[in-house]
């Protein structure tokens, strides 16, 4: 057995990420004693020592290693119930202090805020733990408010089959309050570097509201700085049907084929591929930026930038350490993201297609010497790669399956880095200029209806999407399984020829 160090490493990262997906699975009672866990990983690592010589009994345990300590990892995020935990009081009337630690996330009928409780007046003592609020429209809010709170905290529970109490627990949230009294006690609480980026956010999205009109600013927004804020449900929806609600999202999937269609753009127009790289790369950081640099677009910046460095080598089948590895630097912080996030599963579903199914389809295109059309070939393979493995999931999370995305996708996708760029332009000009704001945002304002004409018209076909597509387990395991299998058998025959 002649394993090389970076196929141990790999194998081992493969271990640990499917330890934590074995303990998602487990029932809360097999985590009380966690220690139990952490002993026989410290037992294996024993044995390792006393077998050092032994290849194939020290690779043995090894991976016994790495499974216990993934388990022992999973049982330390699942919060001890003590009295200074803030879910420890749930379904209890508390008055509470607490500081909003994110962007309010503003619907159409009410606003949501994550607030971070330090103190209880009704208990007069410190508790801590984070609190979502679901409050009215107005009075509005800000990031770093500081917030007298009197209301009933509640656990989170499923709702429509959507285990809403799972999706919140990603965040550590295990207590929810509807439309409570709130005060505010201070403003400029929170962490200076966001509270800067979110008073610039508001700045740009104010600007943006200023020089479109409905719904086209409403969809602008998302498209620029991620969030739904104000779109109309039935546009969700259209959106949702053609698969192209990625657009308005910032996940791996949305950046990781961004991050593509720049790299291609600008080698269209000249620049050299060393040249388009490195542009691309500083486009995605502004972006991060520019959006509040939460965990997520980082995550989905991290992608995006993994997918442009394999296509600066020019290897993409030989980017699975860094994918693999960045996946497991993840789960070690957060554990609870590969079963509950459904963002963090298509962040690396897209890039991984990108990366393994792109190439093939690519290859297949070129055997039959289809018309590449000016790099729409490209743009249309590589949609359609990040389709092949992410809808099984959406399917699996939604009951609902877009069969003119990849079509859609090619329609509108080559439009959105454009997009970004003239919205930003607008907004600079419109900060020098206020009073032609409307001139500055004309030509995304006709991007913006072209868009819009396209998601009504797609979602309006007939056998556009099918709804109520129920997905188990057992079929995406399979699904996966043959797609994985399809993948190696390709590329075994490419490495024969």
């Amino acid at each position: 057995m002649n394993f090389s160090k970076a196929k141990i490493f790999l194998i081992n990262c493969f271990v640990f990420i499917l330890g934590i997906l074995l303990a998602s699975f487990l029932p809360l009672r097999f985590f009380d004693y966690s220690i139990f866990y952490f002993s026989s990983a410290l037992v294996c690592f024993l044995i390792m020592i006393l077998f050092l010589q032994n290849k194939i009994i020290r690779l043995v345990f090894l991976t016994f290693l790495i499974l216990f300590f993934a388990l022992w990892r999973y049982g330390l995020s699942i919060p001890k119930d003590s009295a200074d935990k803030i879910f420890h009081y749930n379904n209890y009337n508390l008055e509470l202090t607490g500081i909003i630690i994110n962007e309010p996330d503003v619907r159409e009928n009410n606003q949501k805020l994550e607030v971070e409780i330090n103190y209880s007046n009704s208990l007069k003592h410190n508790i801590f733990g984070k609190i979502l609020i679901t409050t009215n429209l107005y009075p509005s809010y800000n990031y770093g408010d500081q917030l007298a709170i009197t209301c009933k905290l509640v656990a989170p529970e499923k709702f429509d089959e959507f285990a809403y109490d799972r999706y919140l627990a990603r965040y550590n949230i295990y207590s929810v309050c509807y439309y409570p009294k709130i005060k505010i006690i201070k403003h400029n609480q929170g962490n200076w570097f966001y509270q800067k980026i979110f008073i610039l956010k508001n700045k740009l999205t104010q600007t943006i509201d200023n020089g479109l009109g409905e719904p086209e600013a409403s969809l602008a927004r998302p498209i620029v700085f991620g969030g739904q804020r104000g779109l109309d449900e039935k546009i969700r929806q259209q959106f949702s049907q053609t698969g192209l609600t990625h657009i308005m999202a910032v996940s791996g999937f949305n950046v990781s084929i961004l991050a593509v269609v720049a790299l291609v753009f600008l080698l269209g127009i000249g620049l050299n591929r060393r040249q388009a790289f490195y542009l691309s790369i500083i486009i995605l950081l502004v972006y991060i930026i520019l959006v509040g640099a939460p965990a997520s677009a980082m995550r989905a910046g991290l992608m995006g930038f993994l997918v442009l460095l394999a296509l600066h080598l020019g290897r993409l089948n030989k980017i699975t350490n860094a994918l693999v590895l960045t996946a497991t630097i993840l789960l070690l912080i957060n554990p609870k993201l590969l079963r509950d996030d459904i963002g963090f599963q298509l962040s690396f579903l897209a890039v991984v297609g990108l990366v393994y199914v792109y190439p093939i389809l690519d290859a297949i295109w070129k055997k039959y010497k289809l018309p590449e059309l000016k790099g729409l070939s490209s743009a249309f393979l590589i949609t359609l790669s990040a389709q092949i493995l992410s809808w099984p999931i959406i399917a699996y999370n939604f009951s609902q399956v877009s069969l003119i995305a990849p079509l859609a996708n090619l329609l509108v996708i080559w439009l959105i880095p454009f997009l970004t760029i003239v919205i930003l332009l607008a907004i600079v000009a419109s900060f020098i200029f206020s009073n032609l704001s409307s001139f500055f945002f004309l030509p995304a304002l006709f991007g913006l209806k072209y868009i819009l004409f396209i998601v009504q018209w797609l979602s309006s076909a007939r056998y556009s999407y099918l709804d109520a597509i129920y997905i188990n387990w057992i079929g995406l395991v399979v699904y996966y399984f043959v797609v994985i299998l399809l993948i190696i058998y390709f590329n075994k025959i490419k490495k024969i020829k």
